[in-house]
């Protein structure tokens, strides 16, 4: 077993997404208004592990966790080439052993909010900044995560649910 998650008791600014964000935000404040400056941003969340402050865990309790839609005959329309992944380490099997699915799932929903507070956070400093009316942002990530879907977990596969990835301008 080599994959973990849970709630850590690192403040935000801790953290190594954190870390980044208050650079970003301070460089916005610096940044002169009349040199063009181009700034990416890179935040590791929601990539595993999924260690974030514990509060992200806190606003979504196990209780409230919907686990995805997988059916019993999930597997019906792939192939049997594609099913290789099922043979040697089956991850979704020992979730499911160790009654860790709503956890894990958990896990991932709140790695995805800690990333989007995060990005809010720079959005905000750019909002306090006097670039606020002239830059162009643009948004994208990694694309998604299976969370026992086709009995996957991680990201690895080309079914177009996790295939998808944001861009926004």
């Amino acid at each position: 077993w080599h994959w973990d998650w849970g709630g850590i008791d690192t403040p935000e600014e801790g953290t190594d997404d954190g870390k980044v964000t208050a650079w970003a935000a301070q460089f916005l404040q610096e940044q002169s208004k009349t040199i063009p400056f181009f700034l990416a941003v890179g935040l590791y969340r929601p990539h595993s592990p999924w260690y974030v402050p514990r509060k992200y865990f806190d606003e979504r309790p196990l209780a409230d966790v919907k686990l995805p839609d997988v059916k019993a005959d999930d597997l019906d329309d792939v192939p049997a080439a594609s099913k290789g992944y099922l043979q040697g380490e089956n991850l979704h099997q020992k979730i499911l052993d160790k009654k860790l699915w709503p956890a894990a799932v958990q896990a991932y929903l709140a790695s995805i909010s800690f990333c989007d507070a995060m990005v809010g956070r720079v959005l905000d400093a750019l909002e306090r900044s006097a670039h606020k009316d002239k830059t162009i942002i643009v948004f994208t990530s990694d694309h998604g995560w299976y969370l026992g879907e086709k009995q996957r977990w991680h990201k690895g596969g080309l079914w177009e649910h996790a295939t998808r990835v944001p861009l926004v301008i």
